[in-house]
C-alpha cells in the first residue's frame, strides 16, 4: 500500500510585522524583454539604476508620505525632480533626482541616500584599477560596462579621473615615514622607461615584508639622482644607523651614492644575474653554460675564501678566451660574494642576491605604461610608473627565505661590533 504523502503549503508569515519592510521596484515586462536582449552587465547596470531611483523613492515617502495620501501633521513636500547622477560599477548613471522641500520656507532637503549613491570617489578609482591593469583611455569607453544612459567615460574624462586618482596614491609614497623602521636590505635598480631612466628602491623589513621606499627620474643612474633619493629616504626614517645590506645592480653611481649616504653601515651586494649577464656580452653563446656552471658553483658555496678562490680560477679560465671578460668579473669580484660572507643559509641568500625583486616590480609597471601611445610631461612618466609600482607592492609576498631573517640580522650585527658601530647603532 503506497504511503500518503501531506503536501505543505507556504509557510504562514506569522512574524510579518517584525519582518523588514519591502520596497517595490516596478519592471513593467516590455522593459525586461527589452533588456534581456542587452549584454548581460549592462542589463545588471540599468538594473542597478532602476533600484536606485526605487530607493530614492522610498526614501522621498518616508519623508513626505505616500502619492496621494494626506498627512495632517507633515513637515515636507515633493517638489519634482531634477537631472542627476549616481555611481555604478565605477560609471556616472544618469537618474532622475527627485526634491524635497520644506514647508516652512527653509528650502531644500538633501536625500541622504543619493549622496551616498554618488561616492565621488568611486569613479576615479575605478578608471585607476582597469587602466593599470592595462587598458587604455582609448579602449576604456569600449570595456567599461557601459549603461544606456551613462556618461563621463571619454578619453579625457578617464584621464582627469586617473590623474586625480593618482594624485593622491603619489603624495601618499613621497610622504611615507618609516620611523622606527628597520630594514635588514634594500634593493636600487634603475630601468628605462618611456625614455627615461626610472629609479626605484624597495626595502626588506625584519618579519620579510616588503615595500617601495622611493622613485626618482633621471636621465641615467647617475650619483646624484641615486644619492637625491636616498637622502629623501633618510628624512623619510629610513635609519641610516644600522648596518644594511644594499643588493645593486653593479653600477659605480649607486655604489657610489650609497657610500656617500651610509658611509659605514652600508654593505653592498653587486646582483649576480647582472654580472653573468655582464660577462656573456664578451662570450660567444657556446661558453654561456660552462661560464654558468663556475659562477653558479662559486656562489653556492659555504665558504667565502673557498667562494673566492673558485672566482679567481674562472676569471685565469677567461683570460685565455677573452681578458675583457675576466676583466669583468674582477671588478667588483668580492661583492658578488658578499651574502657568501654572512654566513646565512641558501634559500635566503639567493633572494638576496639578485635585483629580480625589482625586475619583477618593474614588469607590473611596464604592463601599466605601455599602453601610452604619447608621452606628454615629465610628471606624466612618473605618475605612470608610481601607478604600476604601487600595484606590483599589493602584489608583494614577503621574501623568500624570511624565517631566516633573524640569521642576517645577528650577522649584520655582528659586522657592526667588528667595526666599532654598536655604540651610534644603539643612538639611532
Amino acid at each position: 500500500m503506497k504511503g500518503q504523502y501531506r503536501k505543505y503549503g507556504p509557510k504562514s508569515s506569522r512574524n510579518s510585522a517584525s519582518a523588514a519592510q519591502a520596497i517595490e521596484i516596478p519592471f513593467d515586462r516590455e522593459t525586461v524583454d527589452q533588456l534581456l536582449r542587452e549584454e548581460l552587465h549592462s542589463f545588471a547596470i540599468e538594473m542597478g539604476r532602476i533600484a536606485v531611483i526605487g530607493l530614492l523613492e522610498d526614501e522621498v515617502s518616508q519623508l513626505c508620505g505616500a502619492w496621494h495620501v494626506p498627512i495632517a501633521d507633515r513637515t515636507m513636500t515633493r517638489y519634482g525632480a531634477q537631472p542627476g547622477w549616481v555611481a555604478i560599477s565605477g560609471q556616472k548613471v544618469a537618474i532622475p533626482r527627485p526634491r524635497v522641500r520644506r514647508l516652512d520656507g527653509k528650502g531644500e532637503v538633501k536625500l541622504a541616500r543619493y549622496k551616498r549613491f554618488q561616492q565621488p570617489q568611486a569613479l576615479p578609482q575605478a578608471a585607476l584599477r582597469r587602466m593599470i591593469r592595462g587598458v587604455s583611455c582609448r579602449d576604456y569607453e569600449a570595456v567599461v560596462d557601459c549603461a544606456r544612459t551613462a556618461f563621463g567615460v571619454k578619453r579625457s574624462s578617464v584621464s582627469r579621473n586617473f590623474a586625480q586618482a593618482m594624485a593622491g596614491r603619489i603624495k601618499r609614497l613621497s610622504e611615507r615615514r618609516w620611523d622606527g623602521t628597520r630594514f635588514v636590505a634594500i634593493f636600487i635598480d634603475g630601468k628605462a622607461y618611456a625614455g627615461q631612466m626610472m629609479i626605484v628602491a624597495i626595502g626588506v623589513k625584519t618579519d620579510g615584508t616588503k615595500v617601495v621606499l622611493g622613485l626618482r627620474q633621471g636621465a641615467t643612474e647617475n650619483a646624484e639622482v641615486v644619492k637625491d633619493l636616498l637622502e629623501d629616504m633618510a628624512s623619510r626614517g629610513v635609519a641610516v644607523q644600522h648596518v644594511t645590506l644594499f643588493v645593486l645592480d653593479g653600477s659605480k653611481a649607486l655604489a657610489s651614492a650609497v657610500r656617500r649616504v651610509w658611509g659605514r653601515y652600508a654593505l653592498i651586494q653587486r646582483c649576480q644575474v647582472h654580472k653573468c649577464d655582464n660577462i656573456k656580452q664578451y662570450l660567444a653563446p657556446a661558453y654561456w653554460p660552462e661560464l654558468e656552471r663556475r659562477l653558479n658553483e662559486a656562489w653556492s658555496g659555504n665558504d667565502y675564501e673557498t667562494s673566492l678562490a673558485s672566482l679567481k680560477r674562472t676569471a685565469d679560465w677567461l683570460e685565455g678566451i677573452n681578458p675583457d671578460a675576466a676583466k669583468s668579473l674582477r671588478e667588483g669580484m668580492p661583492e658578488t660574494l658578499t651574502v657568501v660572507r654572512l654566513c646565512i643559509p641558501l634559500l635566503l641568500r639567493q633572494s638576496l642576491s639578485n635585483t629580480n625583486i625589482i625586475e619583477s616590480a618593474f614588469s607590473v609597471a611596464a604592463t601599466a605604461g605601455d599602453r601610452v601611445k604619447r608621452w606628454r610631461r615629465g610628471v606624466m612618466r612618473w605618475r605612470w610608473c608610481a601607478a604600476g609600482l604601487l600595484q606590483a607592492e599589493e602584489r608583494f609576498r614577503r621574501l623568500k627565505g624570511h624565517l631566516q631573517i633573524p640569521q642576517l640580522m645577528a650577522a649584520l650585527d655582528a659586522i657592526a661590533h667588528q667595526e666599532g658601530l654598536d655604540s651610534e647603532a644603539q643612538v639611532a
